[in-house]
């Protein structure tokens, strides 16, 4: 005997029409993205797919959640609203298989960090120490980048936690839970008999006639320093002569007079005595001119956050403010 068709209105056909999790996940990295060719990469879909599950949500709820002009995209008060309420959800579902290893033991605890070498050297030695002490048995892996590739390797999945800096003037990261961690000044560095050591009052237009040393292009200082020249219309006057991957290098430039440095500096740090043949140096603040480099711990949104990774985040939290 064959079997009845739902009518239209059975709990059967209802079901079938309801608002299915995959249409809610599609909303969410579409939030996430920003476009839906982003969003249809993440999710490994096609481009009308992900049109048809934010549809498929608008029908089901009766309103707009999506403004699309071109390829500028943005979410209406009722998608942003849906988003915040569903992103936590979709956050727990996706990590369910990687929460329930981690309390049943399945595979060993990783951890993968990436991170700037004077970073990992500097602010970060005592919270990475004080965190293997405690958690000895995750497998913990450093990887040294600069901010941008350290930022492109997260962006990539290939590392759990990426502590940067951010320039002014980088692209926003909606895609990124992020915690500040600290703030460090600009400062200039010159030898002592040098015209800008005793300028009472020093401009870009002074700064960008000299010689410039500089961290290395990929870092997020010098990516400030350039915005700011650019933004003063001075951009192509700068004159960087050399780059440096570590402070200490970049002030052991300035000790042999390759140029002047602008960098930034943690509370603690000293200017060196000089050596044999090379000159003693002096630092002035650039603060009013060049601001602060802020560090940011970043995750990526979409993953619960695991109690070791919670972990060491809070101690690199901790650790970062008392320094």
């Amino acid at each position: 005997m064959p079997k009845k068709s739902a009518s239209p209105k059975s709990p059967a056909r209802r079901y079938f029409k309801e608002v299915r999790f995959r249409q809610i996940r599609a909303l969410v990295e579409l939030s996430r993205q920003g476009s839906f060719a982003a969003a249809a990469t993440s999710l490994g879909l096609a481009v009308p797919s992900v049109w048809q599950q934010v549809r498929a949500l608008e029908d089901e709820y009766g309103v707009q959640l999506v403004i699309a002009r071109g390829s500028q995209l943005s979410l209406t008060e009722d998608g942003q609203s849906l988003v915040e309420m569903a992103a936590p959800l979709v956050e727990g579902f996706d990590s369910l298989r990687e929460m329930f290893a981690d309390r049943h033991r399945i595979t060993p605890r990783t951890l993968s960090i990436v991170a700037p070498a004077p970073m990992l050297h500097g602010a970060l030695r005592k919270p990475i120490a004080a965190y293997r002490k405690k958690f000895p048995a995750v497998n913990l892996t450093l990887i040294d980048r600069p901010s941008q590739m350290a930022r492109e390797l997260i962006e990539a999945g290939a590392a759990d936690i990426a502590i940067i800096g951010i320039a002014q003037g980088d692209d926003p990261l909606p895609q990124f839970h992020v915690w500040p961690l600290a703030s460090y000044p600009f400062q200039l560095i010159c030898p002592h008999d040098h015209p800008l050591a005793t300028t009472r009052r020093t401009t870009l237009a002074d700064i960008v006639r000299h010689p410039l040393v500089l961290s290395v292009e990929q870092s997020s200082s010098h990516r400030q320093i350039r915005h700011i020249f650019t933004q003063a219309g001075l951009g192509g006057r700068m004159n960087v002569t050399t780059t440096a991957t570590n402070r200490a290098l970049l002030l052991d430039y300035v000790a042999i007079r390759l140029g002047i440095a602008i960098c930034t500096r943690a509370n603690d740090a000293k200017l060196p005595r000089p050596g044999p043949g090379e000159c003693e140096l002096t630092m002035r603040h650039l603060t009013s001119l060049f601001g602060h480099e802020e560090v940011f711990l970043l995750q990526r949104k979409g993953r619960h956050e695991l109690p070791h990774v919670k972990a060491f985040r809070e101690i690199v939290e901790k650790g970062m403010r008392e320094t």
